[in-house]
Order: C-alpha cells, then sequence, then structure tokens
C-alpha cells in the first residue's frame, strides 16, 4: 500500500516533525517552550538545531510509492561548523541515552502517523504543528531556487505550505525552499 494519496505525499515531513517533538517530549528535562518545530521539519532546542530529518520517495517498478525517512538526533555532541547554530539534547536539558532517545521518538512517529491516517487528518497534524512551530509571527528568510524571499511567517496553511505575509502587503504560500528565522528586531526591517 502506499503510505498516502500522492495529494497528501508533501505532509509526510510535517507528520515526522510533530512525531520526533512529540517523543523527545517524553524524555526526562524536555522544555516544551524550548523544543519547537522549524518548518518544515528540523527541530530546535532554543533556537539552535538539533534534529534534522530527511525524506526521499521513489515510485517502485510496480507503480506504488515507496518513501525513506531519515533522522538525526543529537543526543550528546553535534557537528562542527555549520554554518547556523548547533545544540545536543544533553545541553538542552535533556539526559538520555541513545537506546531511550530512539524509543521515545520511534513511539512519537508512530503515534504522528496514526493521527494522520495517510493523509485524512492532516488538519489535526497541521494544528498539533502549529502548537510547536517556531518563528510564527515573526519574520523570516526563504532561499528558493531562482529567489530569496523575506517576510512574516503567518500560518501554515492546510496542505503544510509555508505562508508568509510579503512587506507589499500580498500573501505567498511556499511548498519548499530554506528558511531562516531572523531576529524579531529585524521584523522593522522585513515588513
Amino acid at each position: 500500500m502506499d503510505p498516502a494519496p500522492v495529494h497528501a505525499m508533501g505532509q509526510i515531513p510535517l507528520v515526522i516533525a510533530v512525531g520526533l517533538r512529540d517523543g523527545l517530549l517524553k524524555l526526562p528535562g524536555a522544555d516544551p517552550a524550548a523544543i519547537r518545530i522549524k518548518w518544515p521539519n528540523d527541530l530546535l532546542i532554543g533556537g539552535a538545531k538539533c534534529v534534522g530529518i530527511l525524506v526521499e520517495s521513489e515510485r517502485t517498478p510496480d507503480g506504488r510509492q515507496a518513501v525513506v525517512i531519515g533522522f538525526g538526533v543529537n543526543v550528546a555532541s553535534a557537528p562542527e561548523g555549520a554554518p547556523y547554530a548547533v545544540t545536543t539534547l544533553s545541553k538542552g536539558g535533556i539526559i538520555a541515552g541513545v537506546r531511550d532517545v530512539f524509543l521515545s521518538v520511534a513511539t512519537g512517529i508512530e503515534g504522528a502517523l496514526d493521527l494522520w491516517r495517510q493523509g485524512a487528518h492532516f488538519s489535526d497534524i497541521r494544528l498539533h504543528w502549529l502548537s510547536g512551530a517556531a518563528g510564527i509571527g515573526g519574520p523570516c528568510r526563504v532561499n528558493l531556487p531562482n529567489e530569496t524571499i523575506e517576510g512574516r511567517f503567518a500560518d501554515l496553511d492546510s496542505s503544510g505550505r509555508l505562508v508568509l505575509d510579503l512587506p507589499d502587503g500580498t500573501r505567498r504560500e511556499v511548498s519548499a525552499g530554506d528558511v531562516f528565522l531572523l531576529p524579531r528586531d529585524d521584523a522593522a526591517a522585513v515588513l
């Protein structure tokens, strides 16, 4: 069976982010205010990246859709030299070993996939995602293949796209891009 109808496949990274966040929140020392989701699917602790998610899909020879989900959690160490702030669970106050982290996030992901029901209940995932989102209402920059846009992160639409309020008063939905949350002090410059 395919993981979801074609129109819902783009929601999978958001679903996985919700599940990972839910799993991390079950660990000792986890602070819901500190663990946030950066659109579409990175997890931040205190504003620094701690979890990255990669989703790949491919059509199989028999015509079905296959999806592979990979994610990395910085449990006790993080890569150096990243072009953005990175952190670890342990620096974020979460004291857990790799096994406990794996079991907790696996349970969280399973719960999010069950809630999502192959796209039939994305509205529930959307609300859950928004409750854990980083940067809602704040300025951000989105690097697209042919342009860079800046605006205010206004919402997540009903299909999972980032909704930006642009400085000219228009709205724009973004399906994919590299998002950089800007300090709120820069809001006047962006808007």
